[in-house]
């Protein structure tokens, strides 16, 4: 069955913690399908002479990206830089110079998933990681890996994504704006006004939450003006033949 869900609405469903975590899930998944590769002696007789050296350096290259996407996720729970140095016995300076450009592009891909449109027809390659990109799919085949592959987990039944950091009415409200306030980088690509519709909607249902959990008649009227603009949105998407979904 093809997986319907819209990217962008599958994102916000989830902290900015969760699909940090999913993407460290992810990679330590990846590397340990790699590590497992080479327990197998099937092959050996065909190896090249020095072959079993290679592929083990190999592994400890790929490896490499395992701390990075690590202190993303750190970052994300707001560890301080004094903390994540002292794990990787470096300086807080040291370790902020080190992944400073990871955490930046981790935190740009958020709001722009894809690599700029080349020149001609617009096809963009995914910049966000793809766990992180959508993080349901993604979490769903974590969590059969986990069943499969870690024997103190045959019987869990979310071994991955029973534990992932719960989105809550403070954190989207940030979330939503950030999104909806980030301006599109890539010049060649046209602003999406039904992507935009559906985050303007959802920031006017929190702010009618925030309305009915705290009683505040302003929130209730900012919901409205917000849904206004929103219906303007869909209504230049169907104008231009974005759909309606």
């Amino acid at each position: 069955m093809t997986d319907t869900r819209d990217p962008d609405a599958d994102r916000c469903a989830y902290s900015r913690t969760a699909p940090a975590r999913l993407a460290l899930s992810a990679e330590q998944r990846e590397r340990a399908d790699r590590a497992l590769a080479g327990v197998p002696t099937t092959h050996d007789v065909w190896a090249r002479p020095g072959e079993m050296v290679g592929t083990a350096l190999g592994l400890v290259h790929h490896a490499q990206e395992v701390p990075a996407q690590a202190v993303v996720y750190e970052q994300q729970q707001h560890t301080s830089w004094e903390v994540i140095g002292e794990q990787l016995d470096v300086g807080q300076q040291s370790a902020h110079d080190r992944y400073k450009e990871t955490l930046a592009e981790w935190q740009l891909a958020l709001q722009e998933p894809y690599y700029p449109a080349p020149p001609g027809p617009p096809a963009r390659g995914p910049l966000l990681q793809e766990a992180a990109y959508a993080p349901t799919t993604a979490g769903q085949r974590l969590d059969a890996w986990g069943r499969e592959h870690i024997q103190s987990h045959r019987e869990t039944d979310h071994p991955v994504t029973g534990h992932l950091p719960v989105l809550n009415t403070a954190e989207e409200m940030v979330q939503v704006p950030d999104a909806l306030n980030h301006p599109d980088g890539d010049m060649r690509t046209p602003p999406d006004p039904l992507a935009r519709a559906r985050l303007t909607e959802r920031k006017a249902a929190l702010l009618d939450c925030i309305a009915a959990e705290e009683g505040r008649a302003e929130a209730a009227q900012q919901a409205e003006e917000v849904r206004a603009i929103a219906v303007q949105l869909r209504a230049e998407a169907r104008e231009s033949g974005e759909g309606t979904s």
